[in-house]
């Protein structure tokens, strides 16, 4: 168990800027709000419009267009953008003490909060800039050899079919895309069509949790579980999923899993993460170059050289609005 001593030496005086925040008036209507609904069923908030009228408050929005693309890159809630200029400002002070002695740490304060909402355990989250460097970390540093077969779909996103068409010509592997109709005529024939089009010389296996093109979500863990009972790698590409719906890690059963963070969780902009299943990392390489002490490590994954405390510290912040409002509320809402 975390002592209050531990507590307070891996937070920093940073956590006292970051509480701040969370006496802030988006987080102070939301908690409101939420109380106000507490015992109603979420399918009825998603039709409660003073409710939502209240989360929308907690926004700073260009009230001349109707945004209909939070699927790209979300606007983050106030309060999650005003602490992400705060820690900026804090870095700017002195960034060679300020950001890397005082905010920096904070990432694990960060990690363990992710890991929680994901479910998995904190030492197999790495946090990334964006899904298509998470998800490219486990595209390029799975090791393959010439006539090795990745599958896929033609409806995974286009930088990860690049990614694996540069192995193609990089490596010599083999790419296998298949098709499905949308929408399919069951769950069932969905995991068949992928699951079918995998070969003895089949390494890994690549697929969307929910696609960007469509909104299809898939079966992952049927999907997932099987491919591993014949040996096959998987990865799933779940950058619109976080967030978005209900789901653990434990619903998954994927080997790899590569989300965004300024998506549906509402972060700020240049913020995802990384899940390798704890037994995969030390075979995983890192797309830059960590030493070897660290290869069993998650965060050889962090590995990029300088970069700002500020985006991850603020991912903190958008947790807090997100856990407000609740999963369960945000999904039936959407729908």
């Amino acid at each position: 168990m975390l002592s209050r001593r531990s507590f307070l030496h891996t937070t920093g005086s940073a956590t006292a800027v970051a509480l701040a925040a969370f006496r802030a008036d988006g987080l102070s209507r939301i908690e409101a709000a939420g109380r106000r609904v507490e015992n109603v069923a979420a399918s009825d908030v998603a039709a409660d419009e003073s409710y939502w009228r209240e989360i929308q408050q907690g926004f700073t929005l260009d009230r001349t267009i109707i945004n209909l693309n939070n699927g790209g890159c979300s606007p983050s809630p106030r309060v999650v953008h005003e602490a992400f200029k705060r820690y900026l400002d804090i870095s700017n002070q002195a960034p060679v003490y300020h950001m890397w002695q005082i905010l920096e740490p904070n990432i694990e304060s960060v990690r363990r909060r992710l890991a929680s909402e994901f479910g998995c355990d904190p030492e197999e989250l790495a946090i990334t800039r964006n899904a298509s460097e998470a998800l490219q970390t486990a595209q390029l540093g799975i090791d393959l050899k010439p006539g090795d077969e990745v599958v896929t779909t033609n409806q995974d996103y286009g930088r990860m079919l690049t990614t694996w068409d540069q192995r193609v010509r990089r490596d010599g592997i083999r790419l296998k895309k298949i098709s499905f109709p949308v929408p399919p005529p069951s769950m069932d024939d969905l995991a068949t069509r992928l699951l079918s089009a995998l070969t003895p010389a089949t390494k890994v296996l690549h697929f969307c949790h929910i696609t960007n093109l469509t909104g299809q979500i898939f079966p992952v863990k049927k999907i997932c579980d099987e491919a591993r009972r014949r040996g096959v790698k998987t990865i799933v590409d779940g950058a619109h999923a976080f967030a978005q719906f209900p789901f653990k890690a434990t619903d998954l059963g994927c080997d790899y899993y590569g989300t965004s963070l300024h998506k549906w969780l509402l972060a700020p902009i240049g913020t995802r993460f990384l899940y390798v299943r704890k037994s995969k990392i030390e075979k995983l390489w890192p797309m830059m170059a960590a030493p070897p002490e660290m290869n069993a490590n998650i965060r050889k994954f962090e590995e990029i050289g300088t970069h700002p405390a500020a985006n991850h510290n603020a991912i903190a912040e958008a947790l807090t609005f997100h856990q407000g409002i609740r999963i369960d509320r945000k999904a039936a809402r959407l729908r």
